[in-house]
């Protein structure tokens, strides 16, 4: 299976925080590859350092790749969804969680 899962955690989170193991395991067991990428600055995030990150993190988006998002992770999913208008390439799937508004 050539499934990628992107989860993005909350503002001042990190990857081994709350549920996001929990998840990856799950996800991992049936097959997908998961990654949890640490956010830069999670304490005071700038939205347009992220975005710069997480496309570095998961490169080309497909029909393969999906999205978990909490908090200020779903805001990110907002912001690059905007950016992808303009390539025309698109994640198939995402999943916000408790997103947070700026």
């Amino acid at each position: 299976m050539n499934k990628r899962i992107f989860i993005i955690h909350s503002w001042d989170g990190y990857p081994e925080e709350g549920w996001f193991p929990w998840l990856k395991q799950e996800l991992t067991e049936k097959g997908f590859r998961v990654q949890i990428p640490a956010m830069p600055e999670p304490a005071e995030p700038k939205i347009e350092a992220w975005v710069s990150h997480l496309a570095k993190v998961v490169g080309d988006v497909d029909e393969n790749t999906f999205f978990v998002g909490h908090s200020i992770g779903c805001k990110l999913f907002f912001d690059i969804w905007k950016l992808c208008t303009s390539t025309k390439k698109w994640a198939a799937h995402s999943l916000w969680l408790a997103g947070l508004h700026l």
